[in-house]
């Protein structure tokens, strides 16, 4: 195979990736909450904290592995219910242990998070700084609006199997 071909072949993979992870932002209602809880984790992360180069790549890595998890898990369902769209045992264990899988992860992301964030004192700070600021305390309203019209108004998945 020629360089060119490879290069395009390349390209064509990470189009097709990059379209599955699209697929589960617009269909996966869960997928979009990891992706608002994720930034709001990283704003506090880096605004509040002054967490270590370690400490920070184990919040990354943690809040990623359950986005990760997010996809697989939609793969495997969408899989599921093209290869047995009626009722079926089997396929409801398939579908049951890949979201127990995004749910241990989701536990240990919030131990993490517990583990490196719980600090009154900073909490404190971080209840003072949106108190004391109106722009603050707006831009905080606002950011949670939109968080909730991104979590809410994308598209829902039509499940074709009854394997629920």
């Amino acid at each position: 195979m020629n360089p060119i071909k490879k290069l395009h072949s390349l390209r064509r993979s990470f189009t097709y990736a990059f379209m599955g992870i699209a697929f589960c932002i617009r269909y996966e209602r869960n997928m979009r909450i990891h992706i608002v809880a994720f930034a709001y984790v990283m704003f506090i992360a880096v605004s509040f904290y002054e967490l270590s180069r370690a400490e920070l790549l184990l919040l990354i890595l943690t809040c990623t592995s359950v986005m990760t998890l997010e996809v697989v898990n939609t793969a495997i369902e969408v899989l599921t219910d093209k290869a047995s769209p009626e009722k079926s045992a089997l396929a409801k264990i398939a579908k049951d242990t890949a979201a127990g899988a995004v749910l241990l992860a989701s536990v240990t992301a919030i131990a993490v998070g517990v583990i490196l964030f719980w600090d009154t004192a900073v909490f404190a700070e971080i209840t003072r700084y949106f108190g004391r600021s109106l722009t603050a305390s707006i831009a905080l309203i606002v950011s949670v609006i939109l968080s909730c019209v991104f979590v809410f108004a994308g598209k829902e998945r039509r499940k074709r199997g009854k394997n629920k």
